[in-house]
Protein backbone atom coordinates (compact mmCIF):
# COMPACT_ATOMS: atom_id res chain seq x y z
CA UNK A 1 0.00 0.00 0.00
CA UNK A 2 1.54 3.37 -1.02
CA UNK A 3 1.79 6.10 1.67
CA UNK A 4 0.93 9.97 0.61
CA UNK A 5 2.20 12.35 2.83
CA UNK A 6 -0.55 15.50 2.29
CA UNK A 7 0.66 18.91 3.86
CA UNK A 8 -1.97 21.63 5.12
CA UNK A 9 -2.11 24.72 6.53
CA UNK A 10 -5.32 25.25 6.48
CA UNK A 11 -6.11 27.47 3.70
CA UNK A 12 -8.55 27.31 0.89
CA UNK A 13 -5.74 26.80 -1.87
CA UNK A 14 -4.94 23.33 0.37
CA UNK A 15 -7.87 22.06 -0.05
CA UNK A 16 -7.32 21.71 -3.86
CA UNK A 17 -4.10 18.98 -2.50
CA UNK A 18 -6.72 17.28 -0.06
CA UNK A 19 -9.43 16.75 -2.72
CA UNK A 20 -6.64 15.78 -4.91
CA UNK A 21 -5.34 13.40 -2.19
CA UNK A 22 -8.96 11.69 -1.92
CA UNK A 23 -9.96 11.33 -5.52
CA UNK A 24 -6.52 9.39 -5.69
CA UNK A 25 -7.34 7.42 -2.32
CA UNK A 26 -10.72 6.83 -4.23
CA UNK A 27 -9.47 5.10 -7.52
CA UNK A 28 -5.87 3.11 -5.74
CA UNK A 29 -5.47 1.40 -2.18
CA UNK A 30 -3.15 4.22 -0.62
CA UNK A 31 -3.07 5.41 2.95
CA UNK A 32 -3.00 9.12 3.64
CA UNK A 33 -1.73 10.78 6.10
CA UNK A 34 -2.75 14.61 6.65
CA UNK A 35 0.22 16.48 7.96
CA UNK A 36 0.08 19.90 9.60
CA UNK A 37 2.94 22.01 11.03
CA UNK A 38 2.54 24.59 14.30
CA UNK A 39 4.73 27.05 16.08
CA UNK A 40 3.43 26.71 19.37
CA UNK A 41 2.63 30.16 21.82
CA UNK A 42 3.60 29.42 25.02
CA UNK A 43 3.33 32.82 27.79
CA UNK A 44 6.16 33.86 28.86
CA UNK A 45 4.64 33.85 32.48
CA UNK A 46 3.96 30.20 32.56
CA UNK A 47 5.94 27.94 34.71
CA UNK A 48 8.84 25.91 33.67
CA UNK A 49 6.95 22.49 35.13
CA UNK A 50 3.67 23.41 32.89
CA UNK A 51 5.23 23.97 29.97
CA UNK A 52 4.90 20.71 28.15
CA UNK A 53 1.26 20.44 29.36
CA UNK A 54 0.78 23.77 27.96
CA UNK A 55 2.52 22.29 24.53
CA UNK A 56 0.49 18.98 24.50
CA UNK A 57 -2.84 20.78 24.98
CA UNK A 58 -2.10 23.13 21.90
CA UNK A 59 -0.76 19.89 20.04
CA UNK A 60 -4.53 17.94 20.74
CA UNK A 61 -6.43 21.25 19.92
CA UNK A 62 -4.60 21.55 16.58
CA UNK A 63 -5.26 17.63 16.27
CA UNK A 64 -9.23 18.26 16.48
CA UNK A 65 -8.90 21.22 14.35
CA UNK A 66 -6.84 19.09 11.51
CA UNK A 67 -9.54 16.31 11.80
CA UNK A 68 -12.63 18.98 11.58
CA UNK A 69 -10.63 20.33 8.40
CA UNK A 70 -10.30 17.17 6.46
CA UNK A 71 -13.50 15.85 7.25
CA UNK A 72 -14.91 19.01 5.82
CA UNK A 73 -13.31 18.68 2.66
CA UNK A 74 -14.18 15.04 2.05
CA UNK A 75 -17.58 14.84 2.88
CA UNK A 76 -18.80 17.03 0.13
CA UNK A 77 -16.68 14.98 -2.16
CA UNK A 78 -18.85 11.95 -1.06
CA UNK A 79 -15.96 9.31 -2.05
CA UNK A 80 -15.02 6.21 -0.40
CA UNK A 81 -11.66 6.12 0.67
CA UNK A 82 -9.52 3.57 2.40
CA UNK A 83 -7.50 4.50 5.59
CA UNK A 84 -6.37 7.59 6.43
CA UNK A 85 -5.07 9.48 9.65
CA UNK A 86 -3.93 13.19 10.70
CA UNK A 87 -0.45 14.10 12.18
CA UNK A 88 0.42 17.37 14.45
CA UNK A 89 4.30 18.45 14.39
CA UNK A 90 5.29 21.24 16.69
CA UNK A 91 8.11 23.29 14.53
CA UNK A 92 9.42 26.57 13.45
CA UNK A 93 9.95 25.19 10.15
CA UNK A 94 7.15 23.60 8.02
CA UNK A 95 9.95 22.59 5.83
CA UNK A 96 12.10 20.72 8.02
CA UNK A 97 9.54 19.03 9.66
CA UNK A 98 7.92 17.58 6.94
CA UNK A 99 11.54 16.30 5.68
CA UNK A 100 12.10 14.89 8.79
CA UNK A 101 9.10 13.29 9.11
CA UNK A 102 9.07 11.87 5.62
CA UNK A 103 12.73 10.87 6.77
CA UNK A 104 11.72 8.72 9.89
CA UNK A 105 8.45 7.73 9.09
CA UNK A 106 8.90 6.81 5.25
CA UNK A 107 6.39 7.68 2.76
CA UNK A 108 5.98 7.43 -0.62
CA UNK A 109 4.69 10.08 -1.92
CA UNK A 110 4.04 13.98 -1.11
CA UNK A 111 1.39 16.48 -2.02
CA UNK A 112 1.75 19.85 -1.70
CA UNK A 113 -0.48 22.94 -3.34
CA UNK A 114 0.28 25.92 -5.08
CA UNK A 115 -0.83 29.09 -4.19
CA UNK A 116 -1.57 30.91 -7.19
CA UNK A 117 -0.27 32.51 -10.43
CA UNK A 118 2.56 35.14 -10.72
CA UNK A 119 6.36 34.19 -9.99
CA UNK A 120 7.90 31.08 -9.81
CA UNK A 121 8.02 31.78 -5.86
CA UNK A 122 4.74 32.90 -5.76
CA UNK A 123 3.25 30.69 -7.44
CA UNK A 124 4.82 27.57 -5.36
CA UNK A 125 5.37 29.49 -2.17
CA UNK A 126 8.57 29.20 -0.34
CA UNK A 127 8.17 26.47 1.97
CA UNK A 128 6.62 24.57 -0.92
CA UNK A 129 10.01 25.25 -3.46
CA UNK A 130 12.04 23.94 -0.96
CA UNK A 131 10.29 20.96 -0.24
CA UNK A 132 10.14 20.37 -3.89
CA UNK A 133 13.91 20.52 -4.26
CA UNK A 134 14.88 18.75 -0.97
CA UNK A 135 12.00 15.91 -1.43
CA UNK A 136 13.40 12.45 -1.46
CA UNK A 137 10.23 11.02 -2.47
CA UNK A 138 8.08 12.11 -5.76
CA UNK A 139 5.96 15.28 -5.40
CA UNK A 140 2.53 15.62 -6.12
CA UNK A 141 2.10 19.53 -7.03
CA UNK A 142 -1.82 20.49 -7.26
CA UNK A 143 -3.03 23.78 -8.56
CA UNK A 144 -4.96 25.99 -6.69
CA UNK A 145 -7.57 25.86 -9.68
CA UNK A 146 -7.93 21.82 -9.25
CA UNK A 147 -11.27 20.89 -9.50
CA UNK A 148 -11.33 16.79 -8.51
CA UNK A 149 -12.57 14.48 -11.07
CA UNK A 150 -11.52 10.61 -11.76
CA UNK A 151 -7.93 10.38 -13.41
CA UNK A 152 -8.17 8.55 -16.50
CA UNK A 153 -5.09 9.62 -17.89
CA UNK A 154 -1.21 10.41 -17.51
CA UNK A 155 0.90 12.18 -19.54
CA UNK A 156 4.50 11.78 -19.53
CA UNK A 157 6.68 13.98 -20.71
CA UNK A 158 9.81 12.37 -21.59
CA UNK A 159 13.09 13.06 -22.62
CA UNK A 160 13.67 9.95 -23.95
CA UNK A 161 17.15 9.46 -22.01
CA UNK A 162 15.83 6.25 -19.61
CA UNK A 163 12.43 5.58 -20.56
CA UNK A 164 13.25 1.71 -20.32
CA UNK A 165 13.41 2.95 -16.45
CA UNK A 166 11.01 5.59 -16.19
CA UNK A 167 7.90 4.32 -18.11
CA UNK A 168 7.38 1.14 -15.80
CA UNK A 169 7.43 3.60 -12.81
CA UNK A 170 4.85 5.77 -14.94
CA UNK A 171 2.34 2.47 -15.20
CA UNK A 172 2.89 1.44 -11.64
CA UNK A 173 1.43 4.63 -10.92
CA UNK A 174 -1.37 5.07 -13.49
CA UNK A 175 -2.12 0.83 -13.56
CA UNK A 176 -3.84 1.39 -9.81
CA UNK A 177 -6.05 3.85 -11.25
CA UNK A 178 -7.01 2.09 -14.00
CA UNK A 179 -5.59 5.42 -16.36
CA UNK A 180 -3.93 4.97 -19.56
CA UNK A 181 -0.56 7.39 -20.10
CA UNK A 182 0.11 9.17 -23.26
CA UNK A 183 3.84 10.06 -24.13
CA UNK A 184 5.08 13.46 -25.38
CA UNK A 185 8.47 14.49 -26.53
CA UNK A 186 10.03 17.10 -28.49
CA UNK A 187 12.98 16.46 -30.57
CA UNK A 188 15.61 19.30 -32.41
CA UNK A 189 15.36 18.89 -35.91
CA UNK A 190 19.11 19.92 -36.02
CA UNK A 191 19.52 16.08 -34.31
CA UNK A 192 17.43 13.49 -36.62
CA UNK A 193 14.19 13.03 -37.15
CA UNK A 194 12.54 10.40 -34.59
CA UNK A 195 10.64 7.41 -36.80
CA UNK A 196 7.32 7.96 -34.64
CA UNK A 197 4.99 4.84 -36.00
CA UNK A 198 7.45 2.27 -35.40
CA UNK A 199 8.66 3.64 -32.15
CA UNK A 200 4.78 4.27 -31.21
CA UNK A 201 4.40 0.13 -32.12
CA UNK A 202 7.32 -1.04 -30.03
CA UNK A 203 6.58 1.20 -26.85
CA UNK A 204 2.79 0.00 -27.27
CA UNK A 205 3.74 -3.89 -27.72
CA UNK A 206 5.95 -3.47 -24.72
CA UNK A 207 3.99 -0.63 -22.10
CA UNK A 208 0.69 -2.07 -22.44
CA UNK A 209 -0.54 1.15 -20.36
CA UNK A 210 0.62 3.44 -23.01
CA UNK A 211 -1.96 5.02 -25.43
CA UNK A 212 -1.05 7.84 -27.59
CA UNK A 213 2.93 9.00 -28.41
CA UNK A 214 3.29 12.20 -30.01
CA UNK A 215 6.92 13.18 -30.92
CA UNK A 216 7.44 16.69 -32.01
CA UNK A 217 9.73 19.07 -33.23
CA UNK A 218 10.75 21.77 -30.54
CA UNK A 219 9.48 24.90 -31.77
CA UNK A 220 12.59 27.79 -31.44
CA UNK A 221 10.36 30.48 -30.95
CA UNK A 222 7.85 29.08 -28.27
CA UNK A 223 9.53 27.82 -24.47
CA UNK A 224 9.12 23.92 -23.42
CA UNK A 225 6.09 25.30 -20.70
CA UNK A 226 4.31 26.74 -23.75
CA UNK A 227 4.39 23.74 -25.76
CA UNK A 228 3.26 21.65 -23.16
CA UNK A 229 0.22 24.03 -22.16
CA UNK A 230 -0.89 23.64 -26.41
CA UNK A 231 -0.31 19.30 -25.57
CA UNK A 232 -2.01 19.46 -21.99
CA UNK A 233 -4.93 21.57 -23.62
CA UNK A 234 -5.57 18.81 -26.64
CA UNK A 235 -4.81 16.09 -24.66
CA UNK A 236 -6.92 17.11 -21.31
CA UNK A 237 -4.68 14.37 -18.76
CA UNK A 238 -5.44 14.53 -15.57
CA UNK A 239 -1.86 14.49 -13.99
CA UNK A 240 1.23 15.63 -15.96
CA UNK A 241 4.53 13.23 -14.91
CA UNK A 242 8.01 14.73 -15.35
CA UNK A 243 11.54 12.90 -14.66
CA UNK A 244 13.86 15.79 -13.69
CA UNK A 245 16.41 16.86 -11.57
CA UNK A 246 14.40 18.72 -8.86
CA UNK A 247 15.39 21.60 -7.75
CA UNK A 248 14.02 25.35 -7.94
CA UNK A 249 16.11 26.57 -10.70
CA UNK A 250 14.66 23.87 -12.94
CA UNK A 251 11.57 24.98 -12.09
CA UNK A 252 11.84 28.10 -12.48
CA UNK A 253 13.45 27.69 -16.44
CA UNK A 254 10.54 25.84 -17.31
CA UNK A 255 8.10 27.37 -16.42
CA UNK A 256 9.23 31.09 -16.57
CA UNK A 257 12.13 31.70 -19.02
CA UNK A 258 10.84 36.01 -18.92
CA UNK A 259 8.34 37.71 -17.23
CA UNK A 260 5.92 37.39 -19.59
CA UNK A 261 5.32 33.70 -19.15
CA UNK A 262 2.13 32.40 -18.20
CA UNK A 263 1.62 30.30 -15.97
CA UNK A 264 -1.41 28.31 -17.28
CA UNK A 265 -0.06 25.05 -17.77
CA UNK A 266 0.91 24.36 -14.31
CA UNK A 267 -2.20 26.35 -12.46
CA UNK A 268 -4.31 24.28 -14.15
CA UNK A 269 -2.95 20.57 -14.22
CA UNK A 270 -1.46 18.74 -10.96
CA UNK A 271 2.21 17.41 -11.56
CA UNK A 272 3.81 14.29 -10.71
CA UNK A 273 7.51 15.02 -10.34
CA UNK A 274 10.12 12.12 -9.87
CA UNK A 275 13.68 12.66 -9.40
CA UNK A 276 16.39 11.28 -11.72
CA UNK A 277 18.74 9.48 -10.11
Amino acid sequence: MKKILVTTDYSSNSKKGLRFAFQLASQMNCELVFFHCFQALIPTTIHQERIEDALQKQVKDQLHKLERFVASVLKPMGLKVGKYRCVIVEDLSPERAILDYIEQKGVDFICISTRGAGNIMKLIGTNTSKIIEKSPVPVLVVPNTYRAKPLKKLLYASDLENIEAEMPVVSSFAKPLGAKVDLVHYYHDLEFKLDAPSLEEMWRKKYRDLDKVTLKPFELDLSFANQMEKEVKKMKPGLVVFFTHTNLTWFAKLFSPNRSEGFSFVTKVPMLVFRKD
